[in-house]
């Protein structure tokens, strides 16, 4: 059954942990079945083969004598059930929450459950088995409609179920009509066989076979090539093995149907044998299982990716698939929407792409398909546009291989996500920092500095007077003075107050050795990588003129639209082993990065990168 269909038009596809169900599972699915049924499964396959293959041997013929196109075609018949049991059973092992393998198993059984009834002699109740085959074609063509994720549609089902019964309604109708006049004690009539009226079921028939077998069979062979046509080129290896297999069956059952009610004694012969033309045209449903089984067996094993969440396996068919970096290209080029993209959803509710960058709401021109946990909450979704026609094989296929590495990707987006939080609080945090410096010191200029002025003034008047301790207080009024001063020239340097570029110049006036100032641009004082900048680069001077034995030293400084380049280099000694951990230590704080050259007697070379903040830039601009 397809996905269920959210109030925005996307496929809700669950992933879960949980053992009762499968990677990629809707709402409606298949659970993990109990550790002993599938063991049980296996004994019960071996059984009906064994049965079926012995008792067709026996009474096939049911007293006839064998020819060799019909043990050719009973062997052909055994052949394709074995092969519906194994790899039905095969597939419901290996992928127990995509119901195809528990199908594909029970068509196989009903297959057997035929031949066991048709060739079980003296029983009128085991007769009746033989209706067990009308599910075998109707289970095939679900298969085949709803691969490679095991959920047909209602609708599909209901059709299915429809076109079954009528089927069946009009065999039983037939069959009341078909008695025998000369029935056998050894193979009895079916109780339903009432009537020796041969015209009717001659008229019955002909209707039940083309409306019930010929037709559905054309219409599931236009659907499957539309299908194939249909779908992108990266998906197509995924369902041309089943697809080849459904057009097998229903080609098989055209020609056994149509050919037989137009064209009779013609192709199918009058004789009691079985001739050329008529194994060649019933060798095709003979074996309708067992190309279900191969379709099956081919697409599972083809080179699959296959996803592992706690005790679930769930494996996915992409063959021809392009090697893809991200679950947006996947989405890409499985959809076919080259603008798809993958949500992921932050615990604040917010959006984030796979690179941690922040996203806006969904727009009325896009739709989501939203990836569900365990508990219901949404942790990933597939954002498309609107437009795009998507059908439920596409949108099932695209949301399980994002949900096969939601997990990790989600992980990595939600950790740059909190990395870019942290990056861009430490900028406020220095910003505002800075700030309170500023603040600082027009305080203690305007307010605290004038007070000890004023109270200066005043005990120097005391003093002209005579008063008794008053140069004690002018020499305590005076030392209060200078710490205040100098806490708040280390805080937010008055040199920064014409900007960097001109604090850097008064850097190099007082400079013993000569500074080359060269500045492209400048940042305002109160600009948050301005004081970072300055001190770095007082550092770096600093260092020159102690360790170097430098004649000149350069300061290059240039303001860009993203970031801000400084460098200091010098024609010193060289051979300085690493950054100074101050300086790196103080640009990292902003996320600058520093790069020095220092080879011996070449001098030394600063080369400091800063990226500027966005708030920055748009006010620069």
């Amino acid at each position: 059954m397809t996905a269920p269909v959210d109030a925005t038009g996307g496929v809700t596809i669950r992933t879960t942990p949980d053992a009762g169900r499968g990677i990629g599972m809707g709402r409606i699915g298949v659970t993990r079945p109990e550790r002993w049924l599938l063991p049980a499964l296996a004994v019960v396959g071996v059984a009906l083969a064994a049965a079926g293959g012995t008792l067709a041997e026996r009474n096939w013929m049911h007293g006839a004598a064998w020819d060799g196109y019909t043990a050719a075609l009973v062997i052909v018949s055994c052949l394709g059930g074995a092969l519906g049991l194994g790899v039905g059973w095969w597939w419901w092992w290996r992928a127990p929450a995509n119901p195809t393998g528990c199908m594909l198993y029970l068509a196989a059984a009903s297959e057997w459950l035929w031949t066991i009834a048709y060739c079980w002699p003296g029983s009128r109740w085991v007769s009746e088995l033989t209706w067990v085959e009308v599910f075998t074609e109707p289970l095939l063509a679900i298969i085949v409609m709803s691969w490679p994720t095991g959920r047909p549609s209602r609708r599909l089902v209901r059709t299915v179920t429809w076109w079954t019964v009528t089927g069946a309604v009009l065999v039983f109708v037939g069959q009341v009509f078909s008695r025998r006049p000369d029935p056998s004690t050894i193979w009895p009539e079916p109780f339903e066989a009432v009537f020796d009226v041969p015209a009717v079921f001659r008229v019955i028939d002909p209707i039940q076979a083309l409306a019930t077998q010929a037709l559905p069979a054309a219409i599931v062979l236009v659907v499957l090539v539309r299908r194939r046509r249909a779908v992108p080129p990266a998906v197509r290896p995924l369902i041309t093995p089943i697809t080849t297999s459904g057009v097998l069956v229903c080609g098989s059952l055209l020609i056994v149907h149509i050919g037989w009610q137009v064209f009779g004694s013609l192709i199918f012969g009058s004789g009691p044998s079985t001739t050329l033309w008529t194994f060649l045209s019933l060798v095709g449903i003979y074996f309708e299982v067992g190309f279900v089984a191969l379709g099956v067996l081919v697409g599972g094993r083809r080179r699959r990716r296959a996803v592992s969440m706690g005790g679930q396996h769930r494996e996915v068919d992409l063959r021809s698939a392009p090697a893809v970096l991200t679950p947006s290209a996947a989405a890409v080029a499985t959809t076919g929407d080259p603008t798809a993209l993958v949500r992921y959803r932050r615990s604040n509710g917010t959006w984030i792409d796979a690179a941690g960058a922040p996203l806006p709401e969904v727009t009325a021109d896009r739709r989501l398909l939203p990836v569900l946990d365990e508990s219901g909450s949404t942790t990933a979704a597939l954002e498309i546009d609107s437009s795009t026609a998507l059908s439920p094989l596409l949108a099932d296929l695209a949301i399980t291989m994002i949900a096969a590495r939601s997990a990790n990707e989600r992980a990595t987006a939600v950790a740059d996500a909190r990395r870019a939080d942290v990056r861009s609080r430490s900028r406020e945090l220095v910003a505002a920092t800075d700030s309170g410096r500023r603040q600082l010191e027009r305080d203690l200029h305007d307010g605290a500095q004038q007070l000890l002025v004023g109270l200066a003034l005043v005990a120097g008047l005391s003093a002209r007077r005579g008063a008794p301790g008053a140069d004690a207080i002018i020499d305590q009024i005076g030392e209060v003075r200078r710490e205040i001063l100098a806490l708040v020239d280390h805080a937010t340097p008055a040199a920064l107050a014409h900007g960097l570029a001109g604090a850097l110049r008064a850097l190099a006036a007082v400079c013993p050795i000569p500074v080359l100032v060269e500045a492209g641009g400048d940042l305002a004082a109160d600009d948050p990588l301005a004081l970072t900048l300055y001190l770095a680069s007082g550092e770096a001077i600093t260092n020159a003129v102690k360790h170097s034995g430098a004649n000149l030293i350069r300061v290059h400084l240039v303001i860009q639209a993203a970031e801000v380049h400084l460098r200091v280099s010098d024609d010193g000694i060289g051979d300085v082993a690493e950054v100074p951990p101050s300086i790196a230590s103080r640009l990292s704080g902003v996320d600058g990065s520093v790069h020095m050259t220092s080879p011996p007697e070449r001098g030394t070379v600063l080369d400091i990168h800063v990226p500027r903040p966005a708030v920055t830039v748009a006010a620069t601009s």
